[in-house]
This record gives structure tokens, sequence and C-alpha cells, in this order.
């Protein structure tokens, strides 16, 4: 099915004025970039398929009044770029598909099959966004429920939950070759890791890695996805729009996600320790994740400035 783009646009236009949203604070609400958004209302060429079908999911009943749908395709937890290529969802919605027959519950369909929400948790609303010391608190409370020490580091690969099954998509039996050979290629740098519920309650889930990642990267996306099934985020939708496939995106869970698996694998005491001794640099090495997630954890613990060694002082008499 074709989208109008005027109808969209004009949809866009109304909602965000009456709402009282500048076109950034939209975009960080939607996960569509503000670059995109002027465009799209400036009518300068067609949106991507992901840029549509956040701006629909957005628009919702505004939208569907307006004649604006998309067909909805599957609900899963997913971690890849914002702008993932079509061909790379259609695989990985292919592997979710085979999962679901495999443990005997109802495939995707075609849309016409389909109910409006197809598992509960989908239709809430969104969570309430987590304050900073309450994931400190909820990373600590997890490591220290798998015994795992303050200065150790966490093998985040090799946890457990009860009810989840973890694979790679060389695990995925009858997998079409081509889908194997482009999620290990060409679209290998496109997405991480995949959760996809096995029943109607959240009881069951498998979770598929991107195991040609870096180790370090696959620990902190599998603890990604262990968050978002822990704390009952949302799912995120695939939708198919003019044969092509996009998703929507979730801001404020992919932020808590994330900082949870960082919060989890550097705890902050640990952090607060190296950074006032001055031996950050040991901290990647020691928990066995990138400099990245380090720098990440030390600026979400307001530690920059003291990590960068910045002198802060009033200027001396006289001086501006």
């Amino acid at each position: 099915m074709a989208i109008d783009v005027e109808a969209l646009v004009n949809s866009l236009k109304l909602k965000r004025e009456v709402e009282g949203l500048s076109l950034r604070g939209l975009s960080s609400i939607i996960g569509v970039s503000f670059s995109s958004l002027a465009r799209i209302e400036r009518g300068d060429g067609h949106p991507d398929n992901n840029s549509v079908i956040r701006i629909l999911e957005w628009l919702g009943k505004e939208g569907k009044d307006a004649g604006l749908t998309f067909e909805h395709v599957a609900l899963v937890h997913f971690r890849a770029n914002k702008n993932i290529q079509s061909r790379t969802v259609r695989c990985l919605l292919g592997i979710a598909e085979m999962l679901k027959l495999e443990h005997g519950v109802p495939t995707y369909g075609p849309p016409s099959e389909q109910p409006e929400e197809s598992y509960t948790n989908s239709s809430l609303p969104n969570t309430l966004a987590l304050s900073k010391a309450d994931m400190e608190e909820r990373a600590l409370k997890l490591r220290e429920q798998l015994e795992v020490g303050i200065d150790d580091a966490l093998n985040a690969l090799v946890i457990e939950i009860e009810g989840v099954d973890v694979l790679v998509p060389s695990d995925i039996e009858n997998l079409d070759t081509k889908c194997l050979n482009h999620l290990y290629g060409a679209g290998v740098g496109e997405w991480s890791a995949m959760s996809v519920p096995l029943d109607e309650v959240g009881d069951a889930w498998a979770v598929v890695r991107n195991d040609r990642h870096s180790i370090e990267r696959q620990k902190v996306t599998y603890l990604e996805e262990c968050w978002h099934i822990l704390l009952g985020h949302r799912l995120t939708k695939i939708a198919k729009i003019s044969d092509s496939y996009g998703r929507t995106y979730d801001s404020d869970e992919e932020h808590d996600a994330y900082y949870l698996a960082g919060a989890t694998l550097v705890p902050a005491p640990a952090v607060v320790s190296a950074v006032e001794a001055g031996a950050a640099a040991t901290l990647a090495a020691k928990f066995g994740v990138s400099q990245q997630l380090v720098e990440y954890r030390i600026k979400r613990l307001g530690l920059w400035s003291t990590y960068k060694g910045k002198e802060i002082k009033i200027a001396p008499s006289g001086q501006s």
C-alpha cells in the first residue's frame, strides 16, 4: 500500500501544533531526526519507511481519521540502527515467524488476519522513564542477585532468565541462506538483537543476538534485551508500507534499557573509585567492556570533568 504523503504532512503539522511541540521536541519523542522531520514538513522528497511508521504510530487516531494506515506485521523487541534497511528487517521478521512456528504459537500472518494489537503490552502507554538513581539501584541489585562482586567482571552472555531462549542466526534451522548471508554480511552492522514473544502474556521469549559483533558489544546488547523483558517494555512494531518494511522506536525505553545494561556491566561504585583515583583507564579491561561504554558511564555519573582533569576556578581579580 502507498501512503498519501500530503495527508501525512498535514496531519503531522496539525497534531504537532495542537500539542505545542517543536520539531526538536517531536524528534526526541518518535526517534526521527530533526532534519528529517523538517524535510518532511516542507514536503521535500518522500520520507523513508521507518520515519513514516513512527509518525503514523504517534499520530494514532488522528492518522486513522485522515485515512493513514500501515500493514501491521509483527511486534518484537528490536535493537538496530534507526535507519535499518528493509531487507534486514524482513530477514529478522522471517526468523521471528520461524521461532513462533517452532513453539506452536500463531505466526503474524497476513495483515488482514491480525488483531489491532497482537500482544497486550504493545497497547499500553509508554512506561514511566526511570530516574538515574532508580536505575543504578536496580543494576546493583541484579549484580547482587547474580552474586557478582562490585569489582568483578560480569559475563552477561552467560546470564539465563527463566523462559528466555538465546539464539544466534546460524542456530535457526531452515533459515533462508540468502537471509543468513545478509544478516552476517551486508546487514551485519545494522542490527544487534531481537527479542520475540512466544506467548501472549510475556512469560516466554526467544532472544536472537548478532554473534558477529565484538564480545564487548554483544554483552551490552544482550543485557539491553534482558532489561526490556524484565521491565515489561512495549514491543516495537514492524510494519510494511509499499512492499518495504520499517519499525517504530521508543526513545525513553531504549535509553533506560541501555543505561541499565551499562550500569550492570560497569557498576557506579567502581566507576567513582576509579575516576577519583585517576585509574579510569583500567575500567574497560577490568570489566571486559568497551572504552566507549566506560566513558558513557562516566558522563552519566557526572564525573566527566574529573575524568578529564579540568580545573575550574574563579578568575583572578580584574580578569573576565
